[in-house]
């Protein structure tokens, strides 16, 4: 840790530490913006600074929050909208425990007030804070003869996030928005509902808020001081622009899930092939059944959005028609691409009627099984079903395949959605199919690179979905069955090889919205650790 006198700023100081803070100094008393360190009290003692009078935040996120353990009684002034979480009122934690609503809206995205999915984004300090003021936008604090702070909206890095301007000195205080040279400070605290890109608006936004304040200095959370502010919001503007305008390539239209015919429509699903059903509604059935009229099925779940009587009557009038119209007589695998919760229901209806086995590689399998260990979204308890955990029966390995009597199912790793996430190789009457879960929800048309999401878990380079499409154009499947009714034949690899080139120009513009392209990093959260076990 280190302080640090401001050049050209009478009595401001830089604390530098995991993260920057900034104390302003008049005569015996202090001012502190954000607290990096808990030990900050000895760091003042020992330049002589005086202790602050009042700590104000940019943003109410664990790492710029630490006066707990240095000054834990000075008073503490946060955004109105934060003070539960600088506070760790039980109210913030309730809050933070999401259940999709019974309408199965996908409008939820976004909608929840601390995270996405089930999945809480914020990180509040260790300990309570003093709260003694709520800011809001619009705010003037006259704190001290010549230090005059004008609390302004700067959302982007977090919904509640604000910036100081102190008037007489023209800068600005502009916490996680950006860094030196045009970048994110980070990723995770844009994300607001599973990739759509909110945040990353609110951010160009907040960016538009300094150039028209045109403040000569930004002194933000990370990283160097900003001396050109408006030559860095136009870079970061720049790369904003060329990510969200990448061309919007996607079919969303039911009748481009497809680029085949079907043999026949059953109800809700369609008949790819022989011994091939797939669920035609946007659910995530994938059933093979064999000449004997034994079944495999890749993630049990129709997406069938009724009570759950009703569901669970509905998915065995399923299942009396596959016996009725394909001769199934059994189901004796149900293997799981990945632990969402979408795709995995009615594994315990399969279980109970046919006694099947629920199969998945060791990654995906202890989701499934602990999902309170995993900070993921869409986890089982999202979804208020009456259970929150799946057992798993047979632990898949990513090294060799599962022997289903003369087929032999190949796992392979396929992240893009997910980093659990797993893909099946099923050879089925000479053709190459690819089980692809999630990962690929492509089924003929335009195509569009989306961005990655839940932290760590999808980030360009090595953990993105190029890494599964340069395995599928390793593989040359003939047949691809996605998530969510998503399928295609590409015999000759041509739609492959088209959504591979589309990801390899896509990733470059996201990475380049972090400093050093440091994706990975820019996208996990301090204390975030994004587990895959692997078992042989």
């Amino acid at each position: 840790m280190s302080c640090t006198p401001v050049a050209d700023v009478l009595g401001l100081w830089q604390i530098v530490a995991e993260t920057n803070g900034y104390l302003i100094v008049r005569q015996d008393k202090s001012l502190l913006i954000d607290c990096p360190s808990s030990l900050l009290d000895m760091e003042l003692a020992a330049e002589n600074l005086p202790a602050p009078s009042l700590i104000i935040h940019t943003q109410v996120q664990e790492e710029h929050c630490r006066e707990w353990g240095a000054f834990p009684e000075t008073a503490v002034a946060v955004s109105a909208e934060a003070v539960d979480i600088a506070t760790r009122s039980p109210r913030f934690f309730a809050e933070c425990q999401t259940v999709w609503p019974p309408s199965r809206a996908w409008e939820t995205r976004g909608a929840e007030k601390y995270g996405f999915a089930g999945c809480p984004t914020e990180r509040p300090p260790l300990h309570p804070l003093a709260v003694r003021t709520e800011l809001h936008p619009g705010d003037v604090l006259p704190w001290a003869e010549g230090v005059t702070l004008e609390v302004l909206a700067l959302p982007g890095s977090g919904k509640r996030s604000l910036g100081f301007y102190w008037q007489e000195a023209d800068i600005l205080f502009s916490g996680d928005l950006l860094v030196s040279g045009g970048h994110l400070a980070n990723l995770y605290d844009c994300e607001r509902e599973y990739g759509l890109g909110s945040g990353m608006c609110e951010v160009e936004c907040s960016l538009e808020t300094i150039r028209q304040l045109q403040p000569r200095l930004l002194l933000p959370t990370l990283g160097p001081l900003i001396t050109d502010p408006d030559t860095a919001c136009r870079q970061l503007l720049e790369r904003l622009s060329r990510v969200r305008q990448y061309p919007a390539r996607w079919a969303d239209a039911a009748p481009a899930m497809t680029n085949y015919q079907p043999r026949r429509i059953l109800g809700r699903y369609r008949e790819v092939m022989p011994g091939i059903v797939q669920s035609a509604n946007g659910g995530n059935i994938i059933l093979f059944i064999d000449e004997r009229g034994r079944g495999c099925i890749i993630d049990p779940d129709p997406c069938i959005w009724l009570s759950w009587e009703e569901s669970c009557r509905e998915v065995h009038a399923d299942f009396d028609m596959f016996e009725r119209e394909l001769g199934l007589r059994t189901v004796e695998y149900a293997l799981i691409t990945h632990y969402h919760g979408d795709h995995v229901q009615f594994c315990d209806l399969l279980r109970a009627r046919y006694g099947t086995r629920v199969a998945a590689t060791p990654d995906v399998a202890a989701v499934m099984e602990r999902p309170e260990d995993y900070r993921y979204p869409s986890a089982l308890d999202w979804y208020g079903f009456p259970f929150t955990r799946i057992s798993v029966d047979t632990r898949l390995s990513y090294t060799e395949p599962l022997c289903w009597h003369d087929i032999m199912i190949t796992p392979l790793h396929t992240p893009g959605h997910c980093w659990a996430h797993t893909g099946f190789l099923v050879p089925w009457q000479g053709l190459r199919t690819v089980c692809t879960g999630d990962t690929l929800q492509y089924g003929a048309g335009p195509y569009r690179a989306t961005l990655p999401v839940l932290y760590s878990d999808t980030a360009y380079p090595l953990r993105g979905i190029d890494v599964t499409l340069r395995r599928l154009a390793q593989l040359q499947p003939d047949l691809v069955l996605g998530g969510h009714s998503a399928s295609f034949f590409d015999r000759d690899g041509a739609i492959i090889g088209e959504l591979l080139a589309a990801e390899e120009a896509f990733s470059p513009l996201v990475m380049a919205l972090a400093a050093e392209g440091t994706i990975k990093r820019a996208m996990t959260p301090p204390g975030y650790n994004a587990k895959r076990p692997f078992s042989k």
